[in-house]
């Protein structure tokens, strides 16, 4: 039996298909990691990126606010650097490349 996807969960499975098609091109993502990386708040995000933290933590533990903690994160996926997992209605980030 094939499970009906609704239009979330489309949505999520089209963000982590763009994440693995930025995959394809990791040298230039690697080439670019460290120019992406300049801000220190977006270099803090991105270490945080282990697949332990959501959105909540990473705000939590960088004593900022969650909009600042979501752009960095939005940015970071963009650029292919992170991907995220969704567990149980939470999303923890990890690093793409590591």
């Amino acid at each position: 039996m094939v499970k009906r996807m609704n239009e979330t969960d489309n949505r999520r499975l089209l963000e982590k298909i763009l994440c693995v098609l930025k995959l394809a091109h990791s040298k230039a993502i690697l080439r670019e990691k460290n120019n992406i990386l300049k801000s220190a708040t977006k270099r803090r995000v991105y270490d945080l990126c282990d697949g332990k933290h959501t959105v909540t933590d990473i705000t939590r533990e960088l004593k900022t606010t969650q909009p600042n903690v979501s752009y960095h994160l939005s940015s970071l996926l963009e650029s292919g650097l992170i991907l995220y997992d969704d567990v149980g209605g939470k999303r923890y980030y990890f690093k793409s490349l590591e």
